[in-house]
């Protein structure tokens, strides 16, 4: 914020100089030859500055965008650890075993704490609802998928993602057979 300050400053005083300089050397100085460097010399601090200030601004990008892919590789990392669990429950339950072993457990710990970290308010908002409901709907196989494809869009659109309503993913885990059961 100080530097922002400083910055709005600094070009409110270079711009006052420049103007002064410009109206100095138009009305003021009665020798052309004398008018003209004048004017040149604001030229070249105007041209000087503009490159300092399109290096600058480039710079600034350049941060925002490494920034912004940073955040959104340590989001993939957080997401893949609950996509690990999610299809390890997934497998072990259509093979009719127990879904929660310790791979998983430790899986979904890794993605509450990196959720904790990197994901966004409404991320983990939508994910707390999510656990509510796997609770609330169990024997619900479809209620159950149903809360699962939203919040895996919603876990999408945190990386960036723009889904359709239409969209259900989770039909990709489904068999032909279980996605028309799940349809009547």
């Amino acid at each position: 914020m100080k530097k922002d300050v400083f910055i709005k400053t600094w070009l409110f005083i270079l711009v006052l100089i420049l103007i002064s300089l410009s109206i100095w050397g138009i009305f003021y100085i009665e020798k052309v030859d004398a008018k003209i460097s004048v004017l040149g010399i604001v030229a070249v601090i105007v041209a000087a500055f503009t490159s300092v200030m399109t290096v600058n601004l480039n710079n600034k990008k350049t941060r925002e965008r490494e920034y912004e892919l940073h955040l959104l590789k340590e989001k993939q990392k957080v997401c893949e650890h609950f996509y690990n669990a999610f299809f390890e429950i997934f497998k072990n339950v259509k093979n009719s075993r127990n879904g929660l072993t310790k791979k998983t457990l430790d899986e979904m710990s890794l993605f509450k704490k990196g959720l904790m970290n990197w994901g966004s308010e409404e991320l983990i908002k939508n994910y707390i609802e999510y656990e509510d409901n796997i609770d609330l709907n169990k024997g619900d196989t479809y209620a159950i998928l149903n809360n699962a494809n939203t919040f895996l869009k919603e876990m999408r659109k945190e990386l960036g993602f723009k889904d359709s309503k239409k969209l259900k993913l989770m039909t990709v885990l489904l068999t032909a057979e279980a996605r028309v059961e799940l349809r009547q």
